[in-house]
């Protein structure tokens, strides 16, 4: 029996407003991942840290990381 299954079989037996309590705490738990950045994708794929940082950095105006490679890999002034 998988996780689903075990939730199904005990929500089941349960008053319809235990039901949706159960239905807002697990909401409650996916905003929460959400939030907190969970690190999987729609389809449970871990997402490639350069994605991330790349996304993130739009955030900041840094649109293109190869201009200042050095910079950022280095932490030393191109010559």
């Amino acid at each position: 029996m998988n996780i689903v299954e075990a939730i199904t079989e005990k929500v089941i037996h349960l008053p319809t407003n235990a039901q949706e309590e159960v239905l807002e705490a697990v909401e409650q738990i996916e905003k929460r991942y959400a939030k907190n950045g969970n690190p999987n994708g729609q389809n449970g794929e871990v997402e490639h840290p350069l994605t991330t940082i790349a996304k993130m950095s739009k955030d900041v105006g840094v649109l293109d990381f190869a201009e200042k490679h050095d910079f950022y890999a280095n932490r030393k002034l191109e010559e």
